[in-house]
């Protein structure tokens, strides 16, 4: 667009409660039309709220302040475009637009309202959204069915969406089949198809492992060169500086810095510091043994999938491995068997308990149903038990709160004071604060933001004081500043309570940082191990 850029979007000294305690403070800024401006912060910093308030969402209606639109309307039917198309012709009625200035949160001008909410697109984290059962084909052209696109019309359109996202060669998979980053790519489809004003995308890569982030970023970058206004927040430094122009950097709810995303990264980045390797490491006898693991299964579409495939390694007492590898490496199934919850196809996956290897990875079959073989395998069901795993799509107990999640609901039973304080010695060993702490043990999880809820998760994990932890993708929606403090948690539990860690993820820096040795696994195969112990 030549010359100056027109606002689309005027923040004007939002605020923002939530039971009397404050989650954004006077946040102002103005986004112009084809701009892509970046929200920076770590986990709780008010990102996800401000982002939520501007498009709209009931429950984020600002406490003070106005979110304020500037958008061409055409006063026959409504129609709602970017400022820049005031005064050109509608092509639906032809009847021309005009300027109109839109107090989002005002009871003023609902029928417009509502037709301003239905241009405005959201990427959610950790939400798809999609038909599981139905094709991406269809997935994309129900959406523009949704939206009232010409019947005719839809195939091609739905082609042309596909290929601006890079995924012509899935156009019939089922949403199931798909990866995460094929999903979210899919997701960007069906909101691109709404043809919106302003695209919102709420840590659009957050779980994704760097080579499949490559290609949703690309797809986005693609989408803002084109002219489409777009609001992305992400507590990793490198996507905000990839795909924004403009940044905000917000902590605790308040705006740090405002201006170019490259500055406003460099600066964020100087407080973030490094995570320091530990020195001398010690470590004891094997205590898991994967021997000859295979984990075969059959998919429509791709055949027999081999997602392990003859996998061999020692996982030693006290030590901190890590299984390193992009989405599909076949790091979960492997997980999985460990933990006991998936039978394997072939060979074996032992657990050492005292003196006694326990086969943990197999499962016995009786009649048509699968069975554990807890109770034909003596010391199995008891070896499991002292094994836990926070799993990479994790969730917590709706409706209760954070300290039932962290002691009833998980089977601790013990008094209510030293619940509260175990409770919350963990949650400091997670990132929050003593103050944080004391704030959230009362709040249910939908209260919380998706970073604290993977850190009470974690929390979770340590509170059932475990023998072996695995951790699934543990830093997906943590900022580099949380992540610190769960490395220096992680190396906690292993020297005080003895617990030896399997960390299953795609965060090449975080592995590298905390891991003593890394498994690097791909299509199903370990291709190489690590010893960084004498590095």
């Amino acid at each position: 667009m030549a010359g100056e850029k027109e606002t689309i979007v005027k923040v004007e000294r939002v605020s923002k409660e939530f039971e009397g305690k404050g989650v954004l403070r006077d946040v102002s800024v103005d986004i112009k039309e084809g701009e892509a401006l970046g929200l920076l912060g770590k986990s709780g910093s008010g990102k996800s709220i401000l982002l939520h308030m501007i498009r709209g969402s009931k429950e984020y209606a600002p406490t003070s302040g106005r979110v304020i639109y500037r958008v061409a309307v055409c006063p026959s039917c409504l129609d709602v475009q970017a400022p820049s198309k005031a005064g050109k012709q509608c092509e639906k009625c032809e009847d021309k637009y005009e300027l109109r200035v839109i107090d989002y949160w005002s009871e003023s001008d609902k029928d417009l309202r509502r037709a301003l909410r239905r241009r405005i697109a959201i990427m959610l984290q950790r939400t798809f959204g999609l038909y599981s059962e139905e094709t991406v084909i269809f997935n994309v052209m129900q959406a523009l069915e949704a939206r009232g696109y010409p019947a005719g019309k839809r195939l091609r359109r739905a082609y042309e969406l596909l290929k601006a996202v890079d995924m012509l060669h899935r156009v019939t998979f089922p949403a199931r089949d798909l990866s995460g980053g094929e999903k979210q790519r899919v997701v960007l489809a069906r909101q691109l198809a709404l043809d919106p004003v302003i695209l919102l995308a709420d840590e659009p890569t957050g779980t994704l492992d760097p080579e499949t982030a490559k290609l949703v970023h690309r797809s986005l970058k693609r989408v803002s060169e084109s002219g489409m206004t777009m609001l992305v927040t992400s507590h990793w430094p490198s996507v905000i500086k990839e795909l924004a122009q403009k940044a905000i950097w917000l902590d605790h709810g308040e705006v740090v810095e405002y201006g170019d995303a490259a500055d406003v990264v460099a600066h964020f980045e100087e407080q973030v510091g490094e995570i320091e390797r530990e020195k001398d490491v010690k470590v004891g006898e094997p205590k898991i043994r994967v021997v000859h693991c295979k984990k075969y299964y059959y998919s429509l579409h791709r055949g027999i999938v081999k997602a392990v495939d003859d996998v061999s390694f020692e996982v030693r007492e006290g030590e901190i491995f890590g299984l390193l590898g992009k989405s599909g490496a076949g790091k979960t199934s492997l997980a999985r068997i460990i933990a006991g919850i998936d039978p394997l196809t072939g060979g074996s996956v032992l657990v050492r308990s005292g003196d006694r290897w326990i086969d943990v990875g197999r499962q016995a079959e009786k009649g048509t149903v699968w069975i554990s073989w807890a109770a034909t395998t003596p010391g199995r069901g008891e070896v499991l038990s002292h094994v836990a795993m926070l799993h990479q799509e994790y969730s917590l107990y709706a409706g209760k709160t954070v300290l039932e999640n962290l002691t009833s609901c998980i089977g601790l039973r013990m008094p209510e004071e030293l619940a509260r304080m175990k409770a919350k010695f963990i949650l400091t060993g997670v990132g929050f604060t003593e103050e944080e702490a004391e704030e959230i043990l009362p709040k249910t999880h939908d209260e919380l933001s998706v970073g604290e809820r993977q850190r009470v998760a974690l929390a979770q994990v340590l509170m059932k004081e475990p023998d072996i932890a695995i951790l699934d993708e543990p830093t997906g929606t943590m900022d580099p500043i949380t992540k610190k403090y769960v490395a220096t948690t992680i190396r906690a539990a292993r020297e005080n309570l003895g617990v030896t860690f399997l960390i299953v993820t795609h965060d090449v820096d975080f592995a590298y940082d905390v891991c003593d040795r890394i498994a690097h696994m791909k299509d199903g195969k370990i291709v190489k191990i690590e010893d960084l112990r004498a590095s």
